[in-house]
C-alpha cells in the first residue's frame, strides 16, 4: 500500500535527476545558448575590443582584468552579446529578415540627421568613440530587429549560461 503512494513520488523523483535530456549543454567555446543557437566566445571578447577601443579614445585606461569594473563591464557585455542573439532568434522564428539595405539607409539618415551628410565629420566621431563602421551597421540591424519586433506577441527565447557567464 505505501509502495503505491509512492510510485508517483519516485517517477517524479527519477525524472527530475534525469534532467540531462531536456537541459541544454553549453557548447565549448561558446558563453551561452540562445534559443537553438549558441552565442561564441569570441562575440564577448569583440565586444570587450570595442570597448577597450571606446576607453582609449577617451583617453581612459581599460579596467584591469580581475578588478570590479572589468567584472561589471564583461557582464554588460555578456547581457549585450546574448541580447543581440536573443532578438535574432526571436526574429527569425518571427520570419523577420532585414536586407542590407534597410542598414544601408538607416545609416545615411544617422549620417545626414546628425553630421548633415558630412562623412568627414561622420568618421572622426568614430576614431572618437572608437567605433567602426560596422559596429554601427550592427548596431543599426540591431535597433531595426528590435523595432520589427515591438509590439508582437514572441514566446522569448530561452537563454542558457556557460558557467561563470551569468549576468
Amino acid at each position: 500500500m505505501r509502495l503505491r503512494r509512492l510510485a508517483p513520488l519516485l517517477v517524479v523523483a527519477a525524472l527530475a535527476g534525469c534532467g540531462g535530456h531536456s537541459a541544454q549543454k553549453v557548447p565549448p567555446g561558446a558563453i551561452a545558448v540562445v534559443g537553438d543557437r549558441a552565442v561564441p566566445r569570441a562575440a564577448l571578447d569583440a565586444e570587450l575590443v570595442r570597448s577597450r577601443r571606446a576607453y582609449q579614445a577617451r583617453g581612459q585606461a581599460f579596467p584591469a582584468r580581475g578588478t570590479t569594473a572589468y567584472r561589471r563591464l564583461e557582464d554588460a557585455a555578456v547581457r549585450l552579446v546574448v541580447d543581440r542573439a536573443r532578438l535574432e532568434v526571436e526574429a527569425k522564428r518571427a520570419g523577420i529578415v532585414i536586407p542590407d539595405s534597410r542598414v544601408d539607409a538607416g545609416l545615411r539618415r544617422l549620417r545626414d540627421t546628425t553630421f548633415g551628410g558630412d562623412v568627414a565629420r561622420y568618421r572622426a566621431q568614430l576614431a572618437m568613440t572608437g567605433m567602426t563602421d560596422a559596429d554601427v551597421r550592427e548596431a543599426i540591424r540591431t535597433q531595426l530587429l528590435a523595432d520589427a519586433l515591438r509590439g508582437r506577441h514572441i514566446q522569448p527565447a530561452a537563454v542558457v549560461y556557460a558557467p561563470g557567464f551569468e549576468p
